[in-house]
């Protein structure tokens, strides 16, 4: 039995179509076909039943497949760990992490602890904070970092930072020395606030807003690299984090604008595991020293 045509198999019956697993695989349909065939004949029975353009798994295709799935998954946990082991790694961390943390500070987070801990394989997921919670409580992340408190019981959370959340506009392209301030009334009346970008502090500050300007102007822009971009573009301004913000206010891409009359909130990142394991333990040391909380 070739691992081709497990691989093959889990595909179309997951898409329960050939010409979508070819696309998916990026093999030729009638290699697709061809895989089916030889499972079907190294097996001893059929799989798939025609329906239309589509194919259904026959009840025998039903009994086989998360067996497959098994099979290919150890396959899979089999060659990486000898890779790792080949390149020097002698044990693993996983990692899921926000989108706005992987953009930001995990870069250099990651090559630091690498630095001082050469024998261990780091893998990286990107998630959303909900997913990540989830990820970590079923064991397929040994660690997560995210922006928002999860609410599973069974998970160590501490808080490992805080950040300061501001506003900020486009650039308009003028001189900011000679240049009068920006108003955040003016944005307020005549612009678009890009909301939802981070999943833990907009509701109370959509109420402090709300409380001072009655007539806003708002959209839903739930990533906040999205949002940068648009801001960029002169579409509208937004509150972020400022830990996101460090090279787009540096070059000048965008502007912080001051509000004045409206306390903005915090931020915050929180560090999850499950397991109290060796790699986990090293990892919070590292994001102690990192973070001195």
């Amino acid at each position: 039995m070739d691992i081709n045509w497990l691989r093959t198999f889990i595909t179309a019956a997951e898409n329960e179509n050939f010409r979508k697993t070819a696309e998916k695989l990026y093999m030729a349909q009638p290699t697709v076909t061809a895989h089916i065939k030889q499972l079907e004949r190294d097996v001893g029975t059929q799989f798939f039943r025609r329906a239309g353009r589509n194919i259904v798994l026959t009840e025998a295709g039903h009994r086989f497949l998360p067996h497959a799935r098994l099979i290919l998954s150890s396959y899979d946990r089999g060659t990486h760990d000898l890779l790792a082991w080949e390149q020097g790694y002698k044990r693993k961390l996983s990692i899921a992490v926000s989108p706005l943390l992987a953009a930001s500070i995990l870069p250099y987070i990651i090559r630091q602890f690498m630095e001082q801990h050469m024998d261990v394989e780091v893998i990286v997921q990107v998630k959303e904070s909900k997913e990540i919670s989830e990820m970590v409580e079923k064991g397929e992340a040994d660690l997560g970092l995210l922006q928002m408190k999860p609410v599973q019981s069974l998970l160590d959370v501490q808080k490992i930072k805080e950040d300061d959340v501001i506003c900020v506009c486009p650039h308009d392209g003028g001189d900011l020395e000679s240049s009068p301030p920006i108003d955040i009334h003016d944005l307020f009346e005549n612009q678009t606030l890009f909301t939802y970008n981070h999943p833990e502090y907009w509701d109370d500050l959509l109420s402090a807003i709300h409380a001072k300007h009655h007539k806003i102007r708002t959209m839903v822009v739930t990533q906040v690299h999205i949002t940068k971009r648009f801001i960029e573009e002169g579409l509208g301004f937004s509150f972020l984090p400022k830990i996101s913000l460090h090279r787009e206010l540096m070059e000048g891409r965008l502007l912080e604008v001051k509000t004045p009359g409206l306390q903005l909130p915090k931020a915050s990142t929180y560090m999850i595991i499950r397991e109290d394991t060796e790699e986990n333990r090293l990892f919070q040391a590292f994001l102690r020293e990192y973070f001195s909380y």
